[in-house]
């Protein structure tokens, strides 16, 4: 009774002081307006700074080819492991014939479509940033960009080569170098932070999943590896959400490594060491303030790379289903299991320089999967790594051929207009 007689005294003020309650309501939309025009000179500001980005065009090598012959030579070195791998277990190796007579067609197109879902989501990230920053949802830019710079990751040690050449291929598409460079680190930043995420839960979770392999050192060396390479690709994620929530500390831990480093020759200069991570920290934070503007957006975006970051984890489940590597009944908990697998085999190569980690990542993975996958492991693998590596690979190059020859055929064609101008009076 108490409530119903506040609530009706509330009612009757508001009717007795109409203009106080239109007053407090348009306080409130004020607030609201004032708080949505921060956030957008908070983003505007954020694209200033980075527009003092320096965006150069790749430094041509002088010997480039040399890297072509050994990226062919660690792809060559991959396939023999698996090879080798195999045959030290005794296990044969299925002709392509009896694969195609033992493969399920239906998980065929299964397979097919999460490969597809895994392309699209990774060049719909960039559409979605584009959006963010530009306004504009530009696709035909976003999936160029997406190849090109799984293309550079591959065919680089330490994958270090996309995010320069992604940066710099937006910027001569006519992007500013502020909107270039906050498109790549944005979506490496979610990407990490997922794929760190997704691993760190899988790994912790299925701790015992390699005692299948029933080989004590290869076990050893994949699980010590596997937490090795999953602590160092959860520094970057790690200091940036450090530097946003407790910046003294964390710059007092940056400094404590870059000393170290310097004392033991690895460092040169450490002011400019110090300065340049804290560069990197800032262009990161500066990249967030600019999706903070639209959080709609950027939940779409952290929802597509876990996406994008489960189903290539659980990619190997689908073709082991296609070629009947595994049974008809292996359902989730098998997934799961070839998921972890997968996760535990690609941290432990992180630290080898190969492009791709290729060479190393073909061999782990076939120890790994051969817990799973006791028939037509060759071809599971081989088919994984053809459709996670190779076909970046096989993209990249077509990519680059259209581009180089697109760009030979409008100078010729602007020759030809030039050619047939008329002369000026």
């Amino acid at each position: 009774m108490e409530e119903e007689k506040k609530t009706i005294e509330e009612q009757s003020e508001a009717e007795t002081n109409p203009e106080e309650s239109q007053t407090e309501g348009n306080e409130t939309t004020e607030t609201f307006t004032d708080k949505k025009q921060a956030k957008k000179l908070a983003a505007e500001e954020a694209l200033k700074k980075l527009e003092d980005r320096v965006i150069e065009p790749p430094k041509k090598k002088k010997f480039g080819w040399l890297g072509s012959v050994f990226l062919l030579a660690v792809i060559a070195l991959g396939i023999y492991l698996m090879l080798r791998i195999i045959w030290d277990m005794g296990m044969e190796v299925k002709s392509f014939g009896e694969l195609i007579r033992s493969s399920d067609w239906r998980f065929a197109l299964i397979t097919l479509a999460v490969l597809l879902t895994i392309l699209v989501c990774d060049c719909m990230k960039y559409a979605v940033i584009m959006k963010t920053t530009t306004g504009k949802l530009n696709l035909r830019s976003s999936v160029k960009v997406a190849f090109l710079g799984k293309f550079y990751d591959n065919v680089t040690p330490f994958a270090a080569g996309g995010q320069p050449m992604q940066i710099y291929y937006l910027h001569k598409k006519g992007f500013s170098g502020g909107v270039s460079g906050a498109v790549v680190m944005i979506k490496y930043f979610a990407q990490m932070f997922c794929w760190t995420l997704v691993s760190l839960l899988l790994m912790a979770c299925n701790t015992g999943v390699l005692a299948n392999l029933g080989d004590g050192a290869w076990e050893t060396l994949i699980m010590v590896g596997a937490w090795i390479g999953l602590f160092i690709n959860m520094l970057l994620p790690l200091m940036i959400v450090l530097f946003a929530l407790l910046p003294k500390f964390a710059r007092a831990i940056v400094y404590f490594f870059v000393n170290i480093g310097h004392k033991i020759k690895i460092v040169k200069d450490k002011e400019k060491t110090m300065a340049s991570a804290e560069k990197v920290v800032a262009d990161f934070h500066a990249g967030f303030v600019i999706m903070s503007r639209k959080p709609l957006q950027f939940i779409a975006l952290l929802l597509l790379c876990l996406v994008d970051v489960v189903l290539t984890f659980a990619f190997p489940y689908f073709i082991m289903r296609t070629f009947s590597a595994l049974s008809s009944e292996s359902g989730f908990t098998v997934m799961l299991s070839v998921m972890a697998l997968n996760v535990y085999a690609a941290q432990s190569v992180t630290v080898i320089p190969t492009p791709g980690n290729a060479g190393a990542m073909e061999g782990v993975v076939t120890k790994a999967f051969s817990a799973i996958a006791a028939s037509a492991l060759f071809w599971v693998v081989f088919t994984w790594r053809f459709a996670v590596y190779y076909i970046y690979i096989i993209i990249g190059i077509g990519l680059t051929v259209f581009e180089f020859i697109r760009g030979i055929v409008r100078k010729c064609r602007q020759k030809r207009e030039e050619k047939d101008a008329p002369p000026s009076e």
